[in-house]
């Protein structure tokens, strides 16, 4: 079994969690390629349309982190958001942009980014009729609720992200991977070298800030009676945030119901375990020119789909529904012209998507 396949399980089975094999409550049968594991499909079992100030609706909440341009798994949480859209969910996606800026990064170049991004997600088909995008910053209600709600953090009970219950359970094949790529990641950028230069003023109470609004980003919309089940929805590694979320809801006066819905991760090029800024080589940016971006594709023969960058990224960055993801999994495991036509069809989706990044702005 591939790495990475053999994770999902992995993570299922310790969390009691549902694979995705077809339609999860409101949402179609034909996204189910995005998703890799469903915990507690009840909430969305329950889910229905109405939304709003009558605590009847159910709230699908997301985000990204802003350290640069976006990747091809930033593509694919803008595009899971708006198909979640379409099948009528409210959804809340938020731009980290004080995430970043806790942490050093300049409010100036985090607030330009932060835009940009904004204006990509609108371009992608986010539709703000059907839920928000927006910043941390811009929130100020969500600010007042995180000050209401901070005496009830507690970062010994929520720091871990590991269930308490699981109690600190080995790393998978994948996981390791995944952290020797990071190591030697930073051992070839040379020791005191940052991942992403971040000049400005950081502290342990910016930390803290930032991990209790972390938390009631999610719980906000609960704590405030706008809505009355929440549904995370994240790449399955972040799959610990939900449990987070309830350890907070459980110390905190606010009352819901909290779910996670969760999407595939996607393998890295040239045999690395993770797509991801901070491992060379491994993935597709926007910032990358348009030959670039083809020629990265190209490099992938197909074969084993589990383990196909282009093919995994085509099920999670893509609009392609279930059946046809079926018939290029077929391509893909075939390999040869018919692979190499879909494949090079997929870098040109890709291209355009760079060249609208390059829209937005410098």
């Amino acid at each position: 079994m591939d790495a990475l396949t053999d994770h999902y399980e992995t993570v299922r089975e310790r969390n009691d969690y549902e694979p995705v094999a077809g339609a999860v409550g409101p949402v179609p049968a034909r996204e189910r390629r995005r998703f890799v594991a469903v915990d507690d499909e009840g909430v969305l079992d329950g889910a229905d349309r109405s939304g709003g100030a009558d605590r009847s609706g159910t709230l699908v909440t997301t985000g990204v982190g802003m350290t640069g341009p976006p990747h091809l798994g930033t593509v694919g949480q803008f595009l899971t958001a708006a198909a979640l859209q379409q099948a009528g969910l409210d959804v809340q996606f938020v731009l980290a942009d004080l995430e970043p800026y806790h942490s050093g990064a300049p409010l100036d170049r985090v607030r330009s980014l932060a835009e940009r991004y904004r204006a990509f997600a609108l371009d992608l088909g986010f539709d703000p009729e059907r839920g928000r995008l927006r910043t941390q910053s811009e929130a100020r209600d969500v600010m007042h609720t995180a000050q209401l709600l901070a005496p009830y953090y507690d970062p010994e009970a929520w720091a871990d992200g590991s269930e308490p219950s699981n109690g600190d359970p080995p790393p998978t094949e994948w996981e390791r991977a995944v952290r020797e790529a990071y190591e030697a990641a930073e051992g070839d950028r040379g020791p005191g070298t940052a991942a992403v230069a971040r000049p400005g003023p950081t502290s342990d109470a910016a930390d803290i800030h930032s991990a209790v609004l972390h938390g009631v980003d999610f719980l906000h919309p609960l704590y405030a009676g706008e809505y009355e089940r929440l549904v995370l929805q994240f790449g399955v590694d972040e799959h610990h945030l939900t449990g987070m979320a309830r350890r907070f809801r459980d110390a905190a006066p606010v009352d819901g119901d909290v779910a996670g819905l969760y999407t595939r991760m996607l393998p890295g090029f040239d045999g690395t375990p993770k797509m991801a800024k901070s491992i060379p080589g491994s993935g597709v940016s926007l910032a990358m020119d348009s030959d670039e971006i083809r020629e990265r594709i190209a490099s992938d023969p197909g074969g084993d789909p589990a383990a196909s960058p282009v093919f995994q990224a085509m099920c999670l960055a893509s609009r392609y529904g279930a059946e046809r993801l079926d018939r290029l999994e077929a391509a893909c495991e075939a390999g040869g012209e018919e692979w190499q036509k879909v494949r090079d069809e997929y870098a040109e989706f890709v291209v355009e998507l760079a060249e609208r990044w390059r829209a937005t702005g410098d």
